[in-house]
């Protein structure tokens, strides 16, 4: 299984285009031009809004520590989970050289059996969200066809209902993330779709910048290199 190149914890490899003011904006364009009239909040989307601070300041947090890669992407899976409450999570990765995705970091019974599997772009339901780059809930994953099997059976994991999202970095597919049986819910709600898909943005945001950071790094080190 390919799990990419890069320093000596794991990073990719990244070459930067550097970001405009506009790039590194957590706060969606829509959400900046189209006032929300008052009084249309309800409980859930006060909830929902809750949610979303809380997750990003888990991020910021995240952001202020000295994390190896593979640490960092388990951290961001972890406050993911903490709002879209989930028996397991997993963040996969997009390798572009093979077009399969190998699991970066995983939470819950089994994720160390997880790590060897990898999964061709548009196969499976998380392959079909890498393609389609649209988020997908499945209320009862036994009754889905496209959903990988042989993967639940081969670590001995039954997973009732999941929910998936793509994480796209400057209009590429870098990954997705897919939760397992909700927790405290019968199913995967609209919400929880819309904060999923919310959260996965704004991880896009925080993954690209540690790529950044890593990337000036790296150079930083190459020209001591070569000054030497």
């Amino acid at each position: 299984m390919s799990n990419g190149s890069g320093s000596d914890d794991n990073q990719p490899e990244f070459e930067p285009e550097f970001p405009s003011e506009s790039d590194i904006d957590f706060v969606p364009a829509a959400a900046t031009t189209s006032p929300i009239p008052a009084g249309i909040f309800t409980d859930d989307s006060v909830a929902t809004a809750t949610s979303k601070l809380l997750c990003i300041e888990a991020f910021l947090s995240i952001m202020n520590r000295d994390y190896k890669f593979h640490e960092f992407m388990r951290e961001i899976l972890l406050a993911i989970m903490k709002v879209v409450k989930s028996e397991s999570g997993s963040i996969l990765e997009l390798d572009p050289s093979s077009h399969s995705l190998f699991f970066r970091a995983v939470i819950g019974r089994s994720s160390e059996q997880l790590t060897k599997f990898t999964i061709p772009k548009g196969q499976g339901i998380v392959g079909h969200v890498a393609e389609s780059r649209q988020p997908l809930a499945v209320p009862n994953v036994e009754e889905n066809a496209v959903y990988l099997k042989s993967v639940q059976d081969a670590i001995g994991f039954t997973a009732r209902n999941l929910i998936c999202a793509p994480i796209i970095i400057r209009g590429q597919v870098y990954g997705v993330v897919e939760l397992l049986n909700r927790v405290g819910e019968e199913n995967y709600s609209p919400s929880d779709i819309e904060l999923l898909t919310y959260l996965c943005d704004a991880a896009a945001k925080i993954i690209e910048v540690r790529l950044m950071l890593g990337w000036a790094m790296q150079q930083g080190k190459d020209t001591k290199k070569d000054a030497a």
